[in-house]
C-alpha cells in the first residue's frame, strides 16, 4: 500500500483531484473533515481551545462555528494554537486507519490543506501538489460563496506560500485550466505512481 498526500491552497482543486483518484480505486482520509468533527463532537477539545483562547466558543451546547472561525483565522498565533491542539489527534485517527487499511487498497489518500506545515508529511510515501494561480484560486472560492474576497485573501495568506509548497513537494499538477483538464492529468499522475 502506498500513503499519498494531497495538498493544495484554498480554490486549488485538491478536493477535486482526491475524489477522482476515489474513483479510481483508492481510499481517501479527510483530514479537514476529521478535523472538524474533532472539533464539533470532542468536549475535551472544546474545553481546550476555551482555555487556550480564554474565551468561550459555544452556543446552546454546541460549537459557534462563526466565533470559532473568527478566532482560528485572527492571526497565525491563533491558527498555530488550534492546529496544536487538532493536528496530533487527526494524525493518531490517520495512523489507525492507516494500519485497519494495511493490504485492503493500493493507494491511501491523504486529503490535507496544511500537511506541511503539520508535519503530517513524514507519514507518506509520496507528496502532491495541486498548484494554481492565486486569481484562479480565489476565483473559485468565491463560487462556492461561503466566504467574502477578504476572507478568501486573509485564509490564503495564513499558509505557507504556495512557492514554498512546490518547493516541498514530490510532485506538482497545474490545475490552471479546466476540471477535464486537472482529470487527464491526475489520471496520467495515477498511471506513473501506481
Amino acid at each position: 500500500m502506498k500513503i499519498l498526500g494531497v495538498t493544495g491552497g484554498i480554490g486549488s482543486g485538491k478536493s477535486t483531484a482526491c475524489h477522482f483518484l476515489q474513483e479510481r480505486g483508492s481510499f481517501i482520509f479527510d483530514a479537514d473533515k476529521e478535523a472538524k468533527n474533532i472539533l464539533f463532537t470532542s468536549k475535551d477539545v472544546q474545553k481546550e481551545i476555551e482555555k487556550s483562547f480564554n474565551t468561550s466558543i459555544m452556543y446552546e451546547r454546541k460549537v459557534n462555528k462563526q466565533k470559532l472561525a473568527k478566532i482560528a483565522f485572527a492571526n497565525k498565533n491563533n491558527q498555530t494554537i488550534l492546529n496544536n491542539i487538532i493536528h496530533p489527534l487527526v494524525i493518531n485517527l490517520f495512523i489507525k486507519k492507516r494500519d485497519n487499511l494495511y493490504n485492503h487498497t493500493n493507494l491511501l489518500v491523504v486529503d490535507a490543506a496544511l500537511i506541511f506545515e503539520s508535519g503530517f508529511d513524514k507519514y507518506f510515501d509520496l507528496t502532491l501538489l495541486i498548484f494554481a494561480n492565486q486569481d484562479i484560486r480565489l476565483g473559485r472560492a468565491l463560487e462556492r460563496g461561503n466566504l467574502s474576497r477578504e476572507q478568501i485573501i486573509h485564509r490564503m495568506n495564513l499558509q505557507i506560500p504556495e512557492e514554498q509548497k512546490q518547493e516541498l513537494a514530490d510532485y506538482i499538477i497545474d490545475n490552471n485550466s479546466t476540471k477535464e483538464s486537472l482529470y487527464d492529468k491526475i489520471n496520467d499522475f495515477y498511471d506513473e505512481i501506481m
